[in-house]
């Protein structure tokens, strides 16, 4: 079930979220003390799957976290659908998190710019005032194309797989569980407004998919 009605008690600790995330090159997942995280260019699928059981061995969250894009095609669609099925066994809410958000609350504090490989080319570009490691998005997901002019201004932070392209001293970074559930525990109590548990559209889908599912890109 995904998050809908009244923000459940703060606050919330992150741990107790069972938090994944597949929408890069590296899949992660985390519960309680455990974090797993492991390169996964291809297989993602069944690697999050695996990383799943690892951390959440014997426990029951309150809630099950995913990133929701943008991302990966293939890896977003795995956590989604794992976090939907994982939450209804469990009987919990699932929470949607941008890769973008998990991105910015890395930072803990600042004007950060999040920017994602497209892996076509392109970038993904988000931003967010991130304060006390919660993001406030004040720039929706756009593509942004090298040579063209930055939105939104000055950044002071720019982070993401895709930073380098935007400033040469940038350090690539990549969305981490335990950031996901951060996030969630902060949507979850209300401190920032809800998103659908829906995959997250930037481009148009470069691929067509069967009637009645949708393409995360």
């Amino acid at each position: 079930m995904a998050v809908t009605g009244d923000p459940l008690p703060c606050p919330i600790d992150p741990r107790a979220i069972l938090a994944l995330d597949s929408s890069s090159a590296r899949v992660s997942a985390a519960f309680g003390e455990r974090v797993a995280e492991q390169p996964a260019e291809r297989d993602q699928a069944a690697c999050l799957v695996r990383l799943a059981a690892q951390v959440s061995e014997g426990g029951r969250p309150v809630a099950v976290a995913a990133t929701v894009g943008p991302g990966s095609f293939t890896g977003i669609r795995a956590a989604l659908a794992l976090a939907q099925g994982l939450a209804m066994g469990f009987g919990v809410p699932a929470v949607a998190v941008s890769t973008a958000e998990a991105l910015a609350a890395e930072v803990g504090e600042g004007r950060v710019l999040v920017a994602i490989d497209s892996r076509r080319g392109h970038a993904f570009l988000a931003g967010f005032i991130v304060r006390a490691g919660i993001p406030e998005e004040i720039l929706p997901p756009v593509v942004w194309r090298q040579g063209e002019r930055l939105p939104g201004g000055d950044w002071g932070i720019i982070v993401g797989d895709a930073a380098a392209l935007l400033d040469p001293r940038a350090v690539p970074s990549w969305p981490r569980a335990q950031a996901v559930g951060a996030v969630a525990a902060a949507r979850l109590s209300g401190r920032i407004l809800p998103r659908p548990f829906a995959a997250l559209y930037v481009d148009p889908p470069a691929v067509r998919a069967p009637p009645g599912m949708g393409v995360a890109c």
